[in-house]
């Protein structure tokens, strides 16, 4: 991994991008944690709040033109917070004079500031604090220049008096009733380091920099009234704090401009939504200024404008409490990490990489590719816990296994002429494809794994009708039969090595059927394809329907209600969603569009892998998607079904409503075990070729036991909770009655057997009673027992 370029992305999240607000003042006050200070009542906090942006904030609090209402993202809902209002009530509730300063030597260098106006005494403050010596030569007997127009228009001469009186308290020394005038300037610069001219008049035209306010006298700085005669008491101190900034780069020789793009106002990339904001109308001013409970409520009102849209929308970030540039640098940490622990592991086994992230990020980030790289490197390394995939990898290869996999043509007139009476060609569709067969493989059904699994007696139904009705539109065209796992739990592991053979036995079998188009049933097997093997043609199998027509099915207008939950993996692909729609509607019901859907879909927490590796993550993921609707869920991908199920909201697949099997609404759903799922797909594959091929099944065989294993339903959550099956069970136990390799606790007169499968020990704990076996406990790990 380019952990350099990964650190390029995480610089452009906006997660941490300033608002409008903070853009718009030219000192950048932090308007977030200031408002947030003041809701919680903290007023003596948001005045350091205040303090550590704003020089001289206890006048300029009072009088400040606050041109962050002007910009401020709540002005069409309910009108913009009353910021300017906001400081002075934090000025009057959370000022407290401040101890007398510690004088620090000033070493770095002697600064001349001339003219004593807000400008002028700005950047003599701020160049006091960087260390330097600074003398402040006024013209006039007073400092503070336009502050005092405002005495009883917002201000009192003695907070005037008092606040620039710490000007001299800090050791700056201030010069009254010295003009420097123009043929004064040489002297100056002779006797100082650097000159920072900041009179409201000059009788001579200098050419200025507007970004670093130098002069072409390197030594000369000028800003102030001779810049901006017309500027905002805010923009008078800014443009003092950066002169500040900007002299002593020049007296440390460092450079100049470098990173001040954002010095003063600036356009934010942040543009947040408030399209969705609900009105809340401002707290009106009882008197001259807020009361502390007033104030605290106009600052509630704050929207607290950040870029979160990837946040809210994944379950994954809220958990972990991260944002995009905080992952990525997680992520490249737990690269660099040689010895200790890796703390990401889990967060990154936890990520669905369904792509919603970027889907709803505004400049397009997105984990899902960082993540899978992330797993990839990870696998490479032997850094990736072998417990996260382990079951997941081996269901997918015995998905690949003879119990499952299997490759025919359609069936000819000739083979399949004892299939079927004459006088049924009339009368089905299935029939008249067979007897108009080409030979010629022009697409292959590919239903997948999971649905098989699950939803394992719809299978043979729909081959019999892409068979009737491709025939009546292609009769060039057989339609053959894959049962296969297109390797998406690999890919989800980042297991490069079994993904690519994977995908080459599919490849080499597309290759040896002619190069026919895949009807794919399976949403991860559509982005699968679409991602390893772009070179076979696909089309979904909902297409098919919605272009070729449904298997016989009663429809009927005006049926209930259904929400759609869209597969995450058909996130970029916007015609199954139209196909399932319009399937949907031909069948009589009505959808319910739910906030995250189509491109911008939610996950139901199988994606992946993260059932496997982090099951509390998954059903989180679930319990999010099914709080957004009250109606049934419609889904079209088996483990969607599957994980909603289990979060007890009532969903069905499509294939449900097409086949009607969903009109007892009142019995409790309950899915296939993982044991189930692994015994459909064997007997799937044994019924379509006794049913359609006319064969009796060769190859693996299911062993046989001379026992009775009793597990209740307990015993079988908890199996299912730790990746346990049935089989495993069997073996351990048969093993040990026939080796007697248990232990015997006498106390509860039961067994504990143990037994070693490839790399997992599976621990069992029995009762026997003769051939009867009651199991009372089912665990494993993957450390070996040695006995020595």
């Amino acid at each position: 991994m380019d952990l350099d370029q990964l650190l390029e992305i995480s610089n452009q999240c906006i997660h941490s991008e300033p608002p409008v607000c903070v853009a718009s003042c030219p000192v950048h006050m932090d308007v977030i944690a200031f408002v947030s200070e003041v809701e919680k009542g903290n007023f003596s906090g948001a005045y350091k709040m205040m303090e550590s942006k704003i020089p001289l904030s206890r006048l300029i609090g009072k009088i400040c033109d606050h041109p962050c209402e002007k910009a401020c993202v709540r002005s069409h809902a309910g009108g913009s917070i009353r910021i300017g209002e906001l400081e002075k009530s934090v000025v009057t509730f959370g000022y407290s004079a401040p101890k007398k300063p510690l004088l620090l030597p000033k070493n770095k260098g002697n600064i001349a500031v001339i003219g004593g106006g807000l400008s002028g005494c700005v950047a003599a403050i701020e160049l006091d604090k960087k260390g330097y010596k600074v003398a402040l030569f006024e013209k006039s007997n007073r400092l503070g220049g336009r502050l005092w127009e405002y005495v009883s228009k917002g201000l009192e001469a003695r907070e005037i008096e008092e606040e620039l009186g710490m000007i001299e308290q800090k050791g700056i020394a201030v010069h009254y009733g010295v003009e420097v005038l123009e043929e004064d300037l040489p002297r100056y610069l002779e006797t100082y380091d650097a000159i920072y001219l900041g009179a409201r008049t000059w009788s001579k035209s200098y050419t200025v920099d507007p970004h670093s306010f130098q002069s072409e006298i390197s030594a000369l700085f000028i800003g102030g009234g001779i810049q901006n005669p017309n500027a905002l008491m805010i923009e008078s101190a800014s443009s003092g704090k950066r002169a500040a900034v900007s002299i002593d780069r020049y007296i440390t020789k460092a450079s100049m401009l470098a990173s001040r793009e954002r010095e003063g106002v600036f356009e934010t990339k942040l543009h947040y939504a408030a399209d969705q904001v609900a009105p809340l109308a401002s707290v009106p001013l009882s008197a001259s200024i807020y009361s502390q409970d007033e104030a605290a409520a106009e600052a509630s009102r704050c929207l607290k404008c950040q870029c979160d849209a990837c946040i809210k929308a994944c379950v994954h970030m809220q958990r972990f409490s991260i944002t995009p540039d905080s992952y990525i640098r997680s992520i490249c940490h737990n690269e660099r990490i040689v010895l200790g622990t890796r703390r990401a592991n889990l967060m990154i086994n936890s990520c669905t990489e369904c792509g919603l992230c970027k889907a709803v990020c505004p400049v397009g980030i997105g984990m899902a590719d960082i993540i899978h790289a992330t797993r990839e490197s990870m696998v490479k390394r032997n850094k990736m816990p072998l417990s996260a995939h382990d079951f997941a990898l081996k269901d997918m290869a015995f998905s690949q296994s003879d119990y499952f996999s299997l490759v025919r043509k359609q069936p000819s007139k000739e083979a399949s002429k004892d299939l079927f009476y004459y006088p049924m060609i009339a009368f089905s569709a299935y029939a008249r494809g067979l007897y108009k067969g080409s030979g010629k493989t022009g697409y292959l059904f590919y239903p997948g794994c999971q649905l098989s699994s699950t939803h394992t007696d719809y299978i043979g139904s729909i081959y019999k009708h892409l068979v009737g009705v491709i025939k009546e539109k292609d009769a060039m065209s057989d339609v053959g039969l894959f049962l296969g796992c297109c390797g998406a739990p690999a890919d989800w592991a980042g297991r490069g090595d079994l993904m690519h053979d994977n995908v080459e036995k599919i490849r080499q079998t597309w290759e040896a059927e002619g190069r026919p188009t895949f009807i794919l049933a399976c949403s991860s097997c559509a982005s699968t394809f679409a991602k390893y093997l772009p070179m076979i043609q696909t089309v979904s199998l909902w297409e098919i329907f919605d272009t070729y027509g449904l298997p016989e099915v009663d429809i009927k207008k005006g049926k209930r209600e259904l929400c759609i939950h869209d597969a995450c993996a058909t996130r970029d692909n916007p015609k199954i969603h139209e196909s399932i729609r319009n399937i949907v509607k031909t069948l009589g019901y009505s959808v319910q569009e739910l906030k995250y859907s189509k491109e911008k879909t939610k996950c139901c927490g199988y994606g992946g892998l993260v059932a496997c590796a982090n099951p509390e993550q998954a059903e989180e993921f679930a319990a999010d998607r099914i709080c957004e609707s009250d109606p049934d869920v419609l889904v079209y991908c088996a483990m969607c079904k599957d994980m909603l199920v289990k979060g007890n909201k009532r969903a069905y697949h499509i294939l449900d409503i097409i086949y009607a099997n969903e009109i007892n609404q009142e019995t409790p759903q309950k899915m296939p075990t993982l044991s189930d799922r692994q015994n459909n797909r064997k007997r799937l594959k044994r019924q379509l070729l006794k049913e359609i091929w006319n064969e009796e099944e060769e190859g693996a065989m299911d062993p046989t036991y001379d026992f009775a294993l009793h597990i209740s339903d307990e015993i079988t959550a908890l199996m299912e909770k730790r990746f346990i099956l049935l089989g495993d069970v069997e073996k351990v136990v048969a093993n040990s009655l026939s080796h007697q390799e248990r232990f015997f606790n006498p106390k509860s007169s039961d067994y504990l057997a143990r037994l070693r499968i490839q790399n997992v020990t599976y621990w069992v704990r029995y009762e026997e009673s003769g051939r009867d076996i009651t199991v009372k406990d089912a665990y494993m790990h993957r450390m070996e027992v040695v006995e020595g």
